[in-house]
């Protein structure tokens, strides 16, 4: 006898997941094909966001955006030889369908109408515009960075921000060639010139996510302590991103979204080089922050000029989805930047671990 699948939904929807992921290639298939099955997966997973966003019960949303953390690392993760049989699409985007409706439904539903109206209509003013939302938002310059870490934070604090980081900065240049399909000319050039910075421009040692595992190995961030400290909010930053990067329909959002993170890295990157510095940390672990100063203040002048202002111009109506793009972007960071202050503030909840430090 085969597989309950139905039984697999006694317990959470990630369980239930994990447990399909299990299966053979041949059971999987026969669930693909299940149709009662999988409307009953697609009725969990609304109840499930049901119970997120409409009761705004916390662990639901725990259980939801782990779903979500679950579908996309599979997304990003390339497939052994051994499993080139096993079809996981047909379960993963039933699940993942429902959710990302919930959470953009949610985030959207979080901008002001008047927000994503009235905006400029050529792309050079529209560019001004929206720099400055994004200067007058409150994650535009939020203290976690530029008064806790440069006046009060501690190594510990930077390991803690390191690990909340890797919501997005391991999987950023996946992100880049995501976005590149079925873009063209001036516009592709510009994400994909941001993509080989991101690679190192072919110098495997300065790849930038090899960078980063530098710096979370200088401040001790390792698995345990990212599993046993990442914030709930930090999860649900990490989430839209892959979400808008790997949909062709949300690429407008995506523009809007990353264009924000271009934008403020620099300057927030900056109080990271000078608080890390302060404490002595180990120089190597350092690098990437001080490299995406000025390589993100170049990407950030490129991305709006290269990508943002031949959209809006090709159609004015662009504009509504970048917008509302980079005011997703604006609100989840400062929601992950708001929590893990409050948690900077009260000292972390996991045992300390040796910060090594330079020398």
């Amino acid at each position: 006898m085969g597989t309950d699948f139905v039984a697999l939904l006694d317990g959470s929807v990630p369980a239930a997941l994990t447990s399909l992921l299990a299966l053979p290639a041949d059971e999987l298939r026969r669930a693909g094909q299940d149709y009662g099955f999988r409307a009953e997966l697609a009725a969990a997973s609304q109840d499930l966001a049901d119970r997120a966003y409409g009761l705004r019960h916390r662990p639901a949303l725990r259980e939801l955006h782990a779903t979500l953390a679950l579908i996309y690392d599979q997304d990003f993760s390339g497939t052994p030889i051994t499993d080139v049989e096993r079809d996981t699409q047909p379960v993963l985007r039933d699940v993942a369908a429902v959710l990302e409706h919930a959470v953009l439904s949610h985030e959207t539903g979080r901008v002001p109408a008047g927000d994503l109206t009235g905006h400029p209509e050529t792309g050079r003013e529209f560019v001004r515009w929206l720099k400055a939302m994004v200067t007058a938002h409150p994650a535009g310059r939020h203290p976690l960075y530029h008064e806790h870490l440069v006046e009060r934070g501690t190594p510990e604090d930077m390991r803690l921000l390191l690990a909340q980081e890797t919501n997005l900065d391991p999987r950023f240049d996946d992100i880049l060639a995501a976005m590149q399909i079925g873009r063209h000319g001036v516009e592709k050039m510009e994400i994909a010139a941001n993509y080989w910075d991101e690679m190192g421009n072919g110098d495997p040692a300065q790849v930038h996510t090899a960078l980063f595992s530098q710096a979370l190995a200088a401040v001790g961030a390792d698995a345990r302590y990212i599993a046993e400290t990442f914030l709930l909010e930090a999860s649900v930053s990490g989430n839209i991103s892959a979400m808008l990067a790997l949909s062709r329909r949300h690429y407008y959002k995506a523009v809007g979204y990353f264009g924000v993170t271009e934008y403020l890295a620099p300057r927030r990157f900056r109080c990271v080089v000078d608080a890390w510095r302060a404490h002595g940390l180990d120089e190597v672990g350092i690098v990437y922050h001080d490299l995406h100063i000025g390589v993100d203040a170049g990407h950030a002048a490129g991305w709006f000029k290269n990508v943002v202002r031949p959209l809006v111009d090709s159609d004015p109506r662009i504009g509504r989805e970048i917008a509302l793009g980079a005011a997703i972007r604006l609100n989840t960071s400062q929601d992950y930047l708001d929590a893990l202050l409050l948690r900077m503030r009260a000292g972390s909840a996991a045992e300390p671990i040796a910060v090594p430090t330079g020398g």
